[in-house]
């Protein structure tokens, strides 16, 4: 963990909102495919409904993704994509459907919280790696040893397609957190990133089948993160 600021230094807690391609991306990030979920939340304060997934922290800054969705309820019922059908949430209120996959809906009051506009690309440590199957098997890697699924974003940026992550390889810093990018072809990757360990192969797949593979949720952003271009280096990567 960096080091926070002492509390004379804090700043007011805000929020940067960085909107994913749709509500299965928001729900995807917080379902752990094991019948447990993180909690999702839906904003009292708005008119236009808004899923959010709370994510990383920067700081005094609390990254959200969000997509718009239709209705409102507290629990969603979530099923991956199969052979049989494309990926699909709903809200319900049945929950007695055996091995489905449910999160739960927090309504609540975010009118407190001021929107952040940007995160600083001097409070970021960016961290390039130059294969992008080298990226998504670290994270497969280290979110293994603690038994969960690892998740990657994808967002386009400039003319470039980009996967990341926050913290792939624990903390090399003290001060700031470090998010880790790589180049990749392709727009849109899919609901997973499946990763070939034996041969460190990637490859992208809508649906979660095969043991013999290890896998990662692709979070599709419909927008990049506001660090990324600010950051010479990177702008000097995304320009064409």
């Amino acid at each position: 963990m960096y080091k926070q600021k002492k509390d004379k230094e804090k700043e007011e807690s805000k929020i940067l909102y960085l909107r994913a391609e749709s509500a299965e991306d928001i729900c995807r990030l917080a379902c752990k495919f094991d019948f447990t979920s993180d909690t999702l939340v839906l904003p009292t304060s708005e008119k236009s409904g808004r899923l959010i997934a709370l994510g990383e922290r920067v700081d005094e800054t609390q990254i959200a993704y969000y997509a718009p969705v239709k209705g409102s309820g507290g629990i969603i019922l979530y099923e991956p994509a199969t052979s049989e059908h494309n990926e699909r949430m709903s809200f319900t209120t049945n929950t007695d459907l055996p091995g489905k996959q449910y999160i739960s809906v927090l309504r609540a009051d975010l009118s407190g919280f001021s929107s952040a506009k940007t995160i600083e690309a001097k409070k970021i440590q960016l961290v390039r790696i130059l294969e992008p199957a080298d990226l998504v098997g670290a994270i497969i890697r280290k979110a293994a040893s603690d038994e969960k699924i690892a998740h990657v974003y994808a967002f386009s940026s400039g003319n470039k397609k980009l996967l990341g992550a926050f913290e792939v390889l624990g903390s090399l810093s003290d001060d700031k957190p470090i998010f880790y990018y790589a180049e990749t072809d392709g727009s849109k990757l899919g609901n997973f990133a499946r990763y070939d360990y034996r041969a460190n192969v990637l490859d992208f797949t809508g649906v979660m089948e095969g043991h013999a593979y290890m896998y990662a949720k692709v979070i599709n952003l419909a927008e990049p993160f506001p660090f990324l271009e600010k950051n010479e280096e990177v702008a000097r990567l995304i320009t064409p």
